[in-house]
């Protein structure tokens, strides 16, 4: 079984995470968007249930998974529920997702700042990526992964093998590609 909890914003930058775990098996998707009205419970209990894999994606900061819905708190997941996890697999794609790892002490593959789009390129000084280009490379991604947990391949592996297949020359892809963690 797999478990994904995607906290939808309602924006471009999260709707091609859904590539993520496009045509996974008995794939459990807990969808919070704005207007969800219990969405800490139902994330707490869909983690509590997830043994094999759990796949957190949306908008993030280094404190959590933010939370897309206006009920229930700044985030799905933080220090007050990570201690609930204890599936795994475990795959963060939200921006600083591998800071908040690394402190929590999360094991598994996890993103860190994402450029997902032009006001995030210019913030972390990429300038040559026009935003087309921005959201093309988002969805590369999301499919290269979407792949990886496909084939089964071993979570030590993916961040050599997703810099492989990626244009490094790319600013964004760079960037974003660089900052990619698996901690064991």
């Amino acid at each position: 079984m797999a478990t994904v909890i995607y906290s939808n914003m309602g924006d471009t930058d999260t709707k091609v995470l859904e590539g993520i775990w496009q045509n996974i098996p008995n794939i459990n998707v807990v969808e919070i968007k704005r207007n969800t009205i219990n969405a800490r419970e139902l994330v707490n209990e869909a983690i509590k249930k997830e043994d094999d894999l759990l796949i957190f994606t949306g908008h993030g900061l280094p404190g959590g998974l933010l939370n897309s819905s206006s009920h229930g708190g700044t985030f799905l997941l933080d220090s007050r529920n990570v201690q609930l996890v204890h599936a795994k697999k475990i795959i963060g794609v939200w921006c600083y997702a591998s800071s908040f790892a690394e402190y929590t002490h999360l094991k598994g593959f996890f993103s860190s700042m994402f450029i997902s789009n032009a006001g995030e390129a210019r913030a972390n000084n990429c300038y040559r990526s026009k935003s087309n280009t921005i959201t093309e490379q988002e969805i590369l991604f999301c499919e290269r992964l979407n792949k990886l947990i496909l084939t089964e391949t071993p979570m030590d592996k993916w961040v050599q093998n997703l810099k492989d297949q990626a244009d490094m020359n790319i600013d964004i892809v760079n960037f974003n590609y660089n900052g990619l963690r698996y901690f064991s």
